[in-house]
């Protein structure tokens, strides 16, 4: 296998999905034990559990969504080139327009009236929830929203420019000046976008776009230079411990922001600039990272784990349905935060995978999941 352009299954990204997605479900199962606000659930939290999750789920924000733009951005040329603009722009709207319609417009509604419901029984029918109630907005599918973006840019940037030339694999070097440009552009961003304001619609957060931005083009540019099989394995181990080093820095940021994450989310201050250069060094080296880890390491696929990346998709888009069910079945638990963690992500990871592949079963649902 020594083209990017060749159609033979990539394993280690398929397991590499799954590692991901294991992560998403762990971060939304760590949401109110961390004292995010979170949908119906009462935010349980004690400094430990503060302490633990916000340094779990900052560092796993901080990477797992822009590996897997990374990882989109791959398989775009390749999708593009086979299909033309017209089926690949059809394809994408049948894969990720329809699921995203469908979840924002009739599974969320539905399931936020059941969790109203269970508080107030009676009150309101569903469509006056629907009406007086109900805050519409895209939940976890803005994701998909930005994948369709990405999706459109390319094809326009397609119809007015030629495909990329090949490009040498990137060195140490050229690694840490990416880090740095997108470091600073992060920081600037963060300005006047701190972290967790979005758009009125919820359709993206300014303050990571320059990470999916940045991730996306470099999964084009690795497709079109074979980059995936011509980074030395060196490279990858370098930026791996860069990473993990990174990570275990985090309790200088929470002594520094005196506990609290406010000080680091934006603005003209040098605290939100620290952070977005901790936060993009983490991005960077453990996208680079794990990507040659999984290439070296966890190249094979037996069918369990055929069976799992099959369902990566379906898992994304169910996935909080059962956490958050997960989660108000243990409110009343008498249960430390980090116990009930612990829980909601044993139970949460097999029931959600378990739910996509009964879900995949039924009629139609495969061919677009």
């Amino acid at each position: 296998m020594t083209s990017g352009m060749q159609k033979t299954r990539l394993f280690f990204i398929d397991n590499l999905r799954v590692l991901l997605i294991v992560l998403v479900i762990a971060f939304h199962a760590g949401a109110p034990y961390a004292g995010v606000p979170w949908y119906t659930i009462p935010s349980e939290t004690t400094e430990l559990s503060e302490f633990v999750l916000g340094w779990l789920l900052t560092v796993w924000v901080a990477f797992f969504l822009g590996l897997f733009f990374m990882i989109s951005g791959y398989f775009t040329p390749g999708s593009y080139d086979r299909k033309g603009s017209a089926t690949f722009l059809k394809d994408r709207f049948l894969r990720v327009g329809v699921p995203f319609g469908f979840f924002v417009l009739v599974v969320m509604p539905s399931f936020s009236y059941f969790l109203h419901w269970l508080d107030s029984p009676g009150t309101l029918s569903y469509w006056q929830f629907l009406v007086s109630e109900y805050y519409w907005e895209t939940h976890h599918l803005w994701f998909l929203v930005n994948l369709l973006f990405f999706a459109g840019l390319y094809v326009v940037w397609r119809g007015i420019a030629n495909p990329l030339k090949k490009l040498n694999p990137p060195g140490n070097v050229s690694i840490f000046l990416f880090v740095l440009l997108l470091a600073v552009v992060t920081f600037v961003v963060r300005i006047w976008y701190p972290v967790g304001v979005w758009d009125p619609f919820k359709l993206v957060e300014p303050a990571y776009l320059p990470h999916f931005c940045g991730l996306f083009a470099v999964g084009v540019a690795a497709y079109r230079s074979n980059w995936i099989y011509k980074v030395p394995t060196r490279v990858g181990v370098t930026w791996l411990k860069i990473g993990i080093i990174a990570v275990f820095l985090f309790p200088v940021l929470y002594v520094i922001g005196e506990r609290k994450f406010v000080p680091f989310i934006g603005g003209a201050a040098w605290r939100p600039c620290v952070f977005a250069f901790w936060e993009t060094f983490v991005c960077v080296g453990m996208c680079a990272g794990l990507l040659i880890l999984f290439r070296e390491r966890v190249a094979s696929q037996e069918k369990l784990g055929k069976v799992l990346s099959s369902n990566v998709y379906a898992v994304y888009l169910f996935h909080l349905l059962v956490v958050v069910s997960l989660q108000r079945a243990l409110i009343t638990m008498e249960l430390h935060p980090l116990g009930k963690f612990v829980l909601v992500v044993a139970a949460g990871i097999p029931l959600s995978f378990l739910v996509s592949h009964c879900i995949r079963k039924l009629p139609l649902a495969k061919s677009i999941l």
